[in-house]
């Protein structure tokens, strides 16, 4: 595998990652606190309170603000610097997107709503799994993986077909 790709595929998850993480801010700190002792359980309870009730859309837009800005620091990175290059490269760029989306949501379901409820619920905290993120996160992920997988398994089949022809023989 071609370094360039390895980089490309690190990127993308890196970026998903660390936007699920800014997106789960608003459920991780209560956990955080009850975990190190700086909090009772009530008190953690009363800050996820707050933080879910009034302020979990912020969480969320900074999330999707940050992948946003990741995204373009990416594709600016890779040469697309151009409104000509971008719609040269316009199929690469939307499954770049769609493959990230697919993991930030997808992992934001997954660890929003069961690892941390399954954390919560460890350290004493009155939170529950959600059901319904099994299988949305599942769905969400397993997508991402398969347009991971198709993505790369073209781009393969694509170089096999542009091999150089030998005398006497047809590129078929």
């Amino acid at each position: 595998m071609k370094d360039g790709t390895r980089k490309a595929r690190e990127g993308i998850f890196l970026h998903s990652t660390l936007a699920v993480l800014t997106g789960c801010l608003c459920c991780i700190t209560p956990l955080a606190l009850v975990l190190f002792g700086l909090a009772s359980i009530s008190t953690a309870v009363s800050v996820d309170n707050v933080l879910t009730g009034k302020y979990v859309w912020v969480f969320r837009s900074v999330a999707l603000l940050f992948l946003a800005l990741a995204l373009v620091v990416y594709f600016r990175r890779r040469g697309v610097c151009t409104l000509d290059e971008a719609r040269r490269q316009r199929n690469r760029i939307i499954n770049s997107i769609l493959l990230t989306l697919l993991l930030a949501v997808g992992g934001y379901i997954a660890f929003e709503y069961i690892v941390l409820g399954y954390w919560g619920v460890a350290v004493g905290l009155p939170w529950m799994p959600e059901r319904w993120a099994f299988v949305s996160s599942g769905v969400l992920l397993g997508t991402g993986v398969l347009l991971l997988l198709f993505t790369r398994s073209f781009r393969r089949a694509h170089k096999e077909s542009r091999l150089p022809v030998r005398e006497g023989e047809t590129n078929a």
